[in-house]
């Protein structure tokens, strides 16, 4: 017996309160009842212990009665496919590796299977938006909701990120969040972990991050919930690491072409004309990498958009840099944009991975 396994592992006899003492102390969530023999004979969770005190169970009472004798077990044999079957059909968490004696092995939970091991960084994805510019779309769906392809924007701007390795997610949500949520829950049978941070009010930008401080433990991203791109993000984060800055800003080289020739002068004088003339900018492209060390600029509970925050780093002595994004890139805030990336998608113009190096 492991010294996981063994750390969970509880006589029949106990009290429901010292039942409640080592879920807490293990955290696990999960408590295996072995006999003498050491054989699982069944389990208790933290909601077993909820439901028994509602039902007027009293916590100096013996676990034996409410103890769940019938668990989902698994064999030591199966593979990690089977697993994942067994884990969907069941709905369960976790799952008790047993030997052929009815001894456990090991413990496995749901995250392990579904949920492949990559970059602890988490991605903030801000989906809590109107899409008032979008509205003859938006009437019935959040804007991060509308399909691209076959699939939803949200659905591809996660995927985009966990080819790169990227699994931990948090989505702010607010406007028909529900949508949000039955689609993706919490992240499992799409391979990735989803945390929701639900404004009750319209926070900006950056606002809702404030909200999931205590969540956020490293260098994290922020992305727009209506931008789609097939950037490297682990060049860009290790871009991020390697200069050291505070925050990074994702820009997009954009041109803009003056339809008049322009006059250049001097003392009143002419002394050059351009002929519509092209002029480059660098411009937001919602995406960003930050340092858990910003979010402490964000007031609580009040709107704040990311350019504020982003003034208010630089006159508070942090480090901002960009990252020049070279690959495909589409920021939906007009209805021809959406028709324009599902066209795109179409005709393959967007790809998959960066090939940039």
């Amino acid at each position: 017996m492991n010294v996981k396994v063994k750390n969970i592992s509880v006589d029949r006899g106990i009290k429901i309160i010292e039942a409640l003492k080592i879920l807490n102390d293990t955290g696990k969530g999960i408590l295996l009842v072995i006999d003498e023999n050491e054989k699982l004979i069944g389990t208790l969770t933290d909601g077993d212990i909820r439901r028994a005190l509602l039902k007027g169970y009293k916590l100096e009472d013996k676990i034996e009665e409410i103890v769940h004798y019938n668990p989902v077990v698994a064999s030591k044999e199966l593979n990690n496919e089977e697993l994942k079957e067994l884990f969907i059909k069941k709905a369960v968490k976790q799952i008790p590796i047993v030997d052929e004696e009815s001894r456990v092995v090991d413990l496995i939970s749901i995250e392990e299977i579904l949920i492949p091991k990559g970059k602890e960084n988490i991605v903030f994805i801000l989906a809590g938006g109107k899409g008032t510019r979008l509205r003859e779309l938006t009437k019935e769906i959040p804007k991060p909701m509308l399909k691209v392809g076959n699939e939803p924007l949200l659905h591809h701007i996660i995927n985009s990120f966990k080819q790169y390795g990227f699994y931990r997610f948090i989505i702010s949500v607010n406007y028909k969040s529900e949508i949000i949520e039955n689609y993706f829950q919490n992240g499992y049978l799409h391979g990735v972990k989803i945390d929701y941070i639900k404004e009750t009010k319209p926070l900006g930008t950056a606002g809702s991050i404030r909200l999931a401080k205590e969540l956020i433990d490293g260098p994290f991203y922020v992305v727009n919930g209506d931008v789609y791109t097939t950037l490297n993000f682990e060049r860009m984060l290790n871009y991020h690491l390697e200069q050291g800055f505070d925050i990074t800003v994702g820009v997009k080289n954009f041109q803009y072409q003056i339809p008049y020739g322009v006059v250049e002068s001097k003392d009143k004088e002419i002394i050059d004309i351009v002929e519509k003339p092209i002029i480059n900018y660098l411009i937001n492209a919602g995406i960003y990498c930050l340092n858990p060390n910003v979010i402490d600029f964000i007031p609580f509970d009040e709107y704040f958009e990311i350019t504020d925050l982003i003034k208010r780093c630089i006159l508070g002595g942090k480090r901002v840099g960009y990252y020049e994004i070279n690959e495909y890139w589409v920021d939906i805030g007009q209805v021809e944009d959406y028709y324009k990336i599902n066209e795109d998608f179409k005709s393959n113009k967007v790809g998959e991975k960066s090939d940039r190096e």
